[in-house]
């Protein structure tokens, strides 16, 4: 420690440099996955506490032969797996400056200039979406976190009481509403919330994995019988296991006529508001009360990121979250106290997570970013015409974003009963995975095993495609090969 701060971030600077240059410059060769056991990995970090420090050089070596090996590479053109993109490399460097600034983005005295870029970012996302000047928004640790600020708007907007009474004293018995598509973070969202995870109607969904309509009125008007308030209504845009976006419009339209709140989680989907050629995709999304985007997904900055819009201004979360500390309490002026981020959600101490996307969008701007969306969804089209062209494969659903889903059906496998053929999309999944040449996971559709692709990395081209065809028709061959010998 003995060196000046300069000259030690002079060196690190160099060295990490090159470890990130080589790095980057092998991620077309990297295995995707590693071999290693968890035992065999608890093994390689296991020890004592440091008692005395060792040299940067050391430490470097533990990295780039220990971390980075055994690590998931999700940056690589032959990831296929949940909406984890590469990095941008100026979000990557947007990180490396924030801790160097190590700003606290929560209070405005503490971060002035954070909070003047993130007000800005969230200006631009609300317009982005189609939210009018009055708009607020903020930013979030990602889509979960996002899903949980909503939310708690929404109940709120349901039964002011809660906040200062709680749900006993207000005698609430609110309910939500969501596709048997939405991701796990609504329940746990409610659990925190005291609605409990019974507050939750998952609705069932079509044969393109749509969220039902009449289904959701008919749960609605149970739930009035049983003496509870339809309290939410939650449109997915970009489901998570399908890609697929939910009838916006007509949510939109149902929650109006039911006083409820309407929530549009657009975590993915809301980087189609970039493409002019698939935004209309999205119509009705304007109209949703909040909507929960994730710059970490189809923006490519690094995680984590995440964003909670509201159509109708700072009001609605301040009331939702605004607390003032005795240290933070003042008289300032009071110009300053609206870019207390602190006030608008549920975070004190938070990262200066809006310079990687500042960066990312000065970067690349509104058409660069919907160059990148056409191109992986034109990328997933032509995934789904190379399946249909196999006899050996069933595609479930439509193309609709940049997610492709289907099952592995050769002849040998359809007169199988379901259960063998479940276990043998798992299995063909975890030949692959195991692999190393590519990763994707699998999902359950309509309570059936499938295999789900997502084309998310800017790295990702048509040749890329053609292997993973390739793969998936040679592990699939080879796993009927070792079925028949048993």
């Amino acid at each position: 420690m003995s060196e000046s701060l300069s000259r030690q971030h002079q060196v690190l600077g160099e060295a990490v440099t090159r470890i990130i240059s080589d790095y980057t410059s092998r991620l077309d060769e990297l295995p995707l996955t590693s071999k290693a056991s968890p035992g065999e990995l608890a093994q390689l970090f296991a020890g004592p506490m440091p008692q005395l420090g060792i040299s940067v050089e050391e430490i470097l070596e533990r990295f780039t032969e220990d971390i980075a090996p055994h690590a998931m590479q999700i940056s690589s053109p032959r990831y296929y797996g949940q909406f984890n993109p590469a990095p941008l490399p100026i979000g990557v460097w947007a990180d490396v400056l924030c801790s160097v600034l190590n700003q606290n983005a929560g209070a405005w005295r503490n971060g002035p200039t954070s909070a003047h870029v993130e007000t800005q970012v969230l200006k631009w996302l609300c317009e982005l979406i189609g939210y009018g000047p009055d708009a607020f928004g903020i930013l979030a640790s990602g889509g979960s976190e996002a899903n949980l600020l909503a939310l708690k708007c929404a109940r709120d907007y349901a039964n002011q009481q809660i906040p200062v009474a709680g749900l006993p004293a207000a005698n609430a018995k609110l309910m939500v509403y969501a596709s048997e598509q939405c991701h796990f973070s609504v329940e746990k969202s409610l659990d925190i919330l005291g609605m409990g995870r019974n507050s939750l109607r998952k609705i069932e969904t079509d044969d393109r994995f749509h969220v039902r309509m009449d289904e959701l009125k008919r749960a609605m008007e149970r739930d009035r019988d049983e003496g509870c308030t339809p309290c939410c209504i939650i449109g997915l845009a970009g489901a998570t296991s399908t890609g697929v976006i939910d009838p916006l419009e007509e949510l939109a339209a149902l929650a109006r006529e039911n006083n409820c709140w309407f929530h549009a989680d657009a975590a993915y989907g809301g980087g189609l508001a970039f493409s002019d050629k698939h935004r209309s995709q999205l119509r009705g999304i304007e109209l949703a009360n909040s909507v929960t985007f994730d710059p970490h997904k189809w923006m490519f900055v690094p995680f984590v990121c995440g964003a909670t819009l509201v159509r109708d201004g700072a009001k609605v979360l301040r009331d939702a979250f605004d607390i003032t500390p005795e240290y933070l309490s003042e008289d300032r002026g009071g110009a300053d106290v609206a870019y207390d981020m602190f006030r608008y959600g549920q975070m004190g101490t938070r990262r200066f997570n809006a310079l990687k996307v500042w960066m990312a969008l000065k970067f690349m701007g509104k058409q660069g970013y919907g160059e990148v969306v056409e191109r992986h969804i034109a990328l997933t089209h032509y995934l789904a015409s190379r399946l249909d062209e196999l006899s050996d494969f069933e595609r479930l659903g439509e193309v609709e974003t940049a997610v492709c889903c289907f099952r592995y059906l050769p002849a040998a496998v359809r007169n199988l009963e379901v259960e063998r053929q479940d276990r043998i999309q798992q299995a063909l999944q975890q030949r692959i995975e195991h692999s190393g040449e590519a990763f994707f996971p699998s999902t359950v559709l309509h309570g059936r095993r499938a295999l789900r692709i997502n084309i998310n990395s800017f790295l990702t081209e048509q040749r890329h495609i053609d292997d993973l065809v390739e793969l998936l028709q040679r592990e699939g061959s080879r796993l009927l090969e070792g079925l028949s010998d048993d």
